[in-house]
C-alpha cells in the first residue's frame, strides 16, 4: 500500500510534465525548435522540412492548390450547415431552400458562400491541371497525376449533383438535359443514367441520389483522394523540376516560410469568397414545372459546353470528345517521357512558341468554323451526305482535325512529345472555351444571340 501511494504522488508531482510529453510527442526526439516542432505536427505530413525559394514564389504554382483546398474546406462547413434545414424530397426541397434563403438568419449568405465556393473549387482545380501540365510536372509522378483527375471529376460529380438539390425551374431541366445527354453514349450511357436518375426520368429517386451523392459518398471520395494527393506530394519531393543554373538553390525551412504564405492565402481566398457571397446572393428560381420546360433548356455552365456540341452532333458531343479528352489526360505522363524543362511554365522556348501559335491558330480557326456553320445552316451544303454530315462537319469535328494538327505539327517542327501534346491541348482548351461560351450566349429554341441582343417575347 504505501508503494501505491508513492507511486500516485509521484505521478501527480510529475503530471505537468507528463502532460507536456504525452500531448506533445516527439519533444524529445525534435527538441523545440520550429523544425521539431513541424515533425511533430499534422504539417509534416504535407510538407517537407525544407523547401526551395523558388517553391515560395507566387508566379511557381499560383497557390491553386490550396485555393482548391480552401474551397472544399469552406464547402464542407457551408455544406453541413445547410443539410440542418433541407429536406430531400420533392414535395419539402424547394420550401425549404426558400426558407434558407428568405427565412433563417444568415441562410441566404451560407447557401452563397457555398455556391461560389463550388464554382471557386472547379475553376481553381481545373487551372491547376493545366499548370501542372504545361509545366509537365507530372514527369515522375504519374501516379498522383492519376489522383488529381479522379479529384476533378469528383468535384465536378460534386458540383453536378449539387446543382439539383434546390428543385427549382432552373436546376430541374438543367439536370434532365444533362442526363439526356447519356442516351448518346453507346453500351453504357443507358445504364449510367439509371443508375444515376433511378428510372428514365428526373423525380423523388433521383433527387434522393443526387443529396446522398452530394452530401456522403462524393465527399469522402474527395476526403481520401486529397489525403493521397498531399502524401504523394510529400513523398515524391515536393516541387517537380530541379533549380536551373544560376537560380538560387538554397533551402529554407517549411516553419514559417511556407506554412504561413499557405495560412494567409487560405485566409484571403474565405475573405474574397464571403465578400462575393455576401454582394452576390445564390439565385433560386420558380418552382419546378415539370409540364413546361425552360426555354432554352441549358446545362450547368460547367457542361455547357457538351451541350453545344451535342447540338451539332449528339454522338461527337456526349462521347467522342469527352472520351478523347479523358484518353488524353489519362495517357499524358506515360506518352512525355522527356525531362528537359520540367517544372518551367512551356518547358522550353521552342515549346512555348508553338503553344502561343497552336493557341492563336485555335482561335482563328473556331471563329472560321462558327462563322461558317452559323451561315450555313444544316442541311444547306450538306445534303448529298445524308446522316452522316453531323457527325463529320460541324465545328466540334473541325477542331478535333486543328488540334491534331497542332500536335503532328509541332512534334515534327520541335522533335518534343511535350510541345506536341501542349499544342494539342491549347487547340483543345480553346475549343471547350469557346462553345462554353457560345452556349452561354444561346436563347431560346437554341438560337444564338450576342450578349446585347435581347430575346423575343422578352420585354
Amino acid at each position: 500500500m504505501k508503494g501505491f501511494f508513492s507511486a500516485l504522488w509521484g505521478n501527480l508531482s510529475g503530471l505537468p510534465g507528463n502532460l507536456r510529453r504525452g500531448l506533445r510527442p516527439g519533444v524529445a526526439e525534435g527538441g523545440n525548435s520550429a523544425a521539431g516542432r513541424l515533425r511533430r505536427s499534422f504539417a509534416y505530413h504535407l510538407h517537407p522540412l525544407r523547401v526551395t525559394r523558388r517553391a515560395l514564389r507566387a508566379s511557381t504554382t499560383l497557390g491553386l492548390g490550396v485555393v482548391s483546398l480552401t474551397a472544399f474546406l469552406i464547402l464542407g462547413v457551408t455544406g453541413v450547415l445547410l443539410m440542418i434545414y433541407y429536406q430531400p424530397g420533392t414535395s419539402d426541397a424547394y420550401a425549404s431552400m426558400q426558407d434558407i434563403q428568405y427565412a433563417v438568419a444568415m441562410g441566404s449568405f451560407v447557401r452563397a458562400l457555398h455556391r461560389w465556393a463550388a464554382y471557386a473549387m472547379l475553376v481553381s482545380i481545373l487551372l491547376h491541371l493545366l499548370r501542372v501540365a504545361s509545366m509537365g510536372a507530372y514527369r515522375g509522378r504519374e501516379l498522383n497525376w492519376l489522383v488529381g483527375l479522379g479529384l476533378g471529376g469528383l468535384a465536378l460529380g460534386l458540383a453536378f449533383t449539387g446543382y439539383l438539390l434546390p428543385w427549382d425551374q432552373r436546376s430541374y431541366w438543367a439536370v434532365r438535359v444533362s442526363a439526356s445527354m447519356l442516351d448518346s453514349v453507346p453500351l453504357l450511357g443507358l445504364a449510367v443514367k439509371n443508375l444515376m436518375l433511378g428510372g428514365q426520368t428526373v423525380g423523388q429517386a433521383a433527387l434522393l441520389r443526387f443529396y446522398m451523392l452530394h452530401v456522403a459518398m462524393l465527399p469522402a471520395g474527395m476526403l481520401a483522394l486529397i489525403a493521397v494527393h498531399l502524401w504523394r506530394i510529400r513523398r515524391d519531393g515536393g516541387l517537380a523540376g530541379a533549380p536551373e543554373d544560376g537560380e538560387d538553390s538554397e533551402l529554407l525551412p517549411a516553419w514559417p516560410h511556407l506554412v504561413l504564405r499557405e495560412a494567409l492565402l487560405m485566409l484571403w481566398v474565405l475573405v474574397v469568397l464571403a465578400a462575393v457571397a455576401a454582394l452576390v446572393s445564390a439565385p433560386l428560381g420558380a418552382p419546378v414545372d415539370v409540364h413546361v420546360p425552360a426555354n432554352p433548356e441549358k446545362a450547368p455552365w460547367y457542361f455547357l459546353w457538351a451541350q453545344e456540341l451535342v447540338s451539332y452532333s449528339a454522338r461527337l458531343g456526349a462521347f467522342v470528345i469527352p472520351a478523347l479528352l479523358a484518353l488524353g489526360l489519362v495517357g499524358l505522363p506515360f506518352l512525355d517521357r522527356e525531362d528537359e524543362g520540367v517544372g518551367r511554365w512551356f518547358g522550353t522556348r521552342n515549346c512555348r512558341l508553338a503553344v502561343l501559335l497552336s493557341g492563336l491558330g485555335a482561335i482563328a480557326a473556331l471563329a472560321l468554323f462558327e462563322v461558317f456553320y452559323m451561315q450555313a445552316g444544316p442541311g444547306v451544303f450538306f445534303k448529298a451526305l445524308g446522316t452522316v454530315w453531323p457527325d463529320v462537319v460541324n465545328p466540334g469535328a473541325g477542331m478535333i482535325v486543328v488540334a491534331i494538327l497542332a500536335m503532328l505539327t509541332t512534334g515534327i517542327a520541335t522533335d518534343s512529345t511535350r510541345a506536341a501534346f501542349l499544342s494539342g491541348l491549347v487547340v483543345m482548351l480553346i475549343m471547350l472555351l469557346g462553345f462554353t461560351l457560345i452556349g452561354v450566349c444561346r436563347g431560346p429554341d437554341w438560337v444564338f444571340y450576342w450578349p446585347w441582343e435581347e430575346w423575343p417575347g422578352v420585354v
